[in-house]
């Protein structure tokens, strides 16, 4: 059933994603643990994934200062672009999109979609954009007072402070007591702060879904300890980006193949698919996995959307 967020409310937010499936996999793909998946993708068809936890403070904040205007930043495939697009679309914002690179003859999907969706586009060298985290960069393309800035991939307080509402609602609403949270990793804001809100006797295990998992580490480092309570133990999994972001080796080639032919769970091949396949490997070497002595491991998969980006993915 398809699900939309209708309501720019932090209650009916909330309510929302206490309403997130959760999917039991039953697959010897995962011969070492009971593994679930839980359904962020269905939170909202557009504004999907951790993206709309990310999105939701920042939001609010926006409204409760009188802004009309959303300003961030992103490449050509980026998520966070399409969902910040659709969510000023559906919550009455104006919605500025500085783009890394030229503007090329032939818009992506992704930034088609966002101009369908009322964002303004605006494109700057790739020399411009590395100065994307000082501060006064969105007033430089004519971002006034009556904008808020949301920075690359939603990586604020803001965005923080939504991703710990994911680690509260899991707690809270979990159909089984998890021994571990997975999900793909491409900054490590959301690994951080889930980790921030979820019990120590869990261990969140993020997937670098790119060459950088140093940098995702001391990033989720930083953004775990934003709560005052003990945060759960994390742990950055560094080679399970298959040659490097957005790139497809025969392993995960195969791998997508057989996990939608036996769990019927639609991934994007950029992030979900890539933490999925390490945690098969993972489970099939059982190189991490703890003997708890109380059965199987209980794994719980957190899809962050982003299913729209398989239309930038050429298999052979």
């Amino acid at each position: 059933m398809t699900r939309y967020l209708t309501e720019l409310s932090l209650e009916a937010f909330t309510k929302a994603a206490r309403n997130v499936p959760y999917q039991q996999i039953d697959s010897d793909l995962f011969p070492g643990i009971d593994l679930w998946v839980r359904r962020d993708d269905l939170i909202d068809p557009l504004i999907s994934g951790n993206k709309a936890y990310k999105l939701i403070f920042n939001l609010l904040e926006a409204r409760e200062q009188g802004k009309d205007t959303i300003v961030t930043c992103g490449g050509a495939w980026s998520n966070h672009i399409h969902a910040t697009a659709a969510a000023g679309q559906r919550f009455g914002f104006k919605t500025i999109g500085i783009i890394r690179g030229e503007r090329p003859p032939v818009l992506s999907a992704m930034l088609q979609d966002a101009e369908r969706f009322g964002m303004e586009l605006r494109f700057v060298s790739r020399s411009v954009y590395r100065e994307r985290d000082k501060p006064g960069f969105s007033g430089e393309f004519g971002a006034g007072e009556n904008s808020w800035y949301v920075p690359e991939g939603g990586a604020n307080a803001q965005g923080a402070k939504g991703v710990q509402i994911l680690g509260d609602v899991i707690r809270e609403g979990a159909p089984v007591e998890f021994d571990e949270y997975w999900l793909p990793c491409g900054t490590g804001l959301t690994l951080g702060a889930l980790a921030s809100s979820s019990p120590s006797s869990v261990t969140v295990r993020g997937v670098a879904v790119l060459k950088a998992g140093q940098g995702i580490c001391r990033t989720a480092e930083a953004w775990s300890q934003q709560k005052s309570n003990k945060s759960a133990p994390f742990e950055v999994l560094s080679r399970g980006h298959c040659g490097g972001y957005a790139k497809i080796d025969l392993a995960l080639s195969e791998f997508f193949s057989a996990i939608q032919a036996q769990a019927k769970i639609p991934l994007d091949w950029v992030y979900v698919a890539k933490a999925a396949l390490e945690a098969s490997k993972q489970s099939a070497s059982r190189e991490i996995f703890p003997s708890l002595g109380r059965g199987r491991v209980k794994a719980l998969l957190i899809h962050t959307g982003g299913l729209q980006g398989n239309r930038g993915i050429s298999v052979s």
